[in-house]
């Protein structure tokens, strides 16, 4: 070989690696660039200091179901006597720390369309309920409205005291998808 062919060699083989050492910094760049825009397109809909949480009713299939906490041990208020696996109530519990939403419809005129009725009481929602009490006396009311007909994973859901409409990732409310029964310890058998 030449030297003038081994100069351009080498200069090709410099230039490919540049263009790919540009190539995997540029897709980074994108994809981080990418991951702060959702993030910034997201609204925390309701936060809550769980760990500052006392009860949470919920309604469920027609049914409202209440759990208390007594010391550091959730049990259901309605039977005390009934053990909880306290792994998936805390889990629920966990589930309204932070309740992010992809949109927001702000002060919408028909909530009906959402999944939710106006009556004198206040606000009827489709779905679920989820009333939350806190220690010093705070209470957040959680009203689940109807799925999103785009994705039905996806729910409408409004917070007492606010106008506004959220459309949330419906995890949160698969966790209040269960009745206590479901949620209720098994207790060992003994055969003799």
């Amino acid at each position: 070989m030449k030297k003038s062919q081994v100069i351009t060699l080498v200069v090709l083989v410099v230039i490919l690696g540049l263009c790919i050492g540009g190539y995997f910094v540029g897709k980074q760049y994108f994809a981080d660039k990418e991951k702060k825009e959702e993030a910034a397109k997201t609204t925390t809909a309701l936060k809550i200091d769980t760990s500052k949480v006392t009860g949470v009713a919920y309604t469920y299939s027609g049914k409202t179901f209440t759990i208390g906490k007594v010391g550091d041990i959730w049990t259901n208020v309605d039977d005390s006597k009934m053990k909880l696996r306290q792994a998936d109530v805390g889990s629920m519990i966990a589930s309204l720390k932070q309740i992010k939403a992809d949109t927001v419809i702000k002060n919408p005129k028909d909530i009906s369309q959402y999944g939710f009725t106006k009556t004198k009481k206040g606000i009827k929602p489709q779905t679920q309920e989820i009333y939350v009490t806190t220690q010093g006396n705070k209470y957040y009311d959680i009203f689940v409205g109807s799925p999103n007909p785009y994705n039905q994973s996806a729910y409408y859901v409004m917070i007492k005291g606010d106008n506004n409409v959220y459309l949330v990732d419906g995890g949160f409310t698969a966790e209040y998808s269960k009745t206590l029964n479901e949620l209720e310890q098994e207790t060992a058998t003994v055969n003799k």
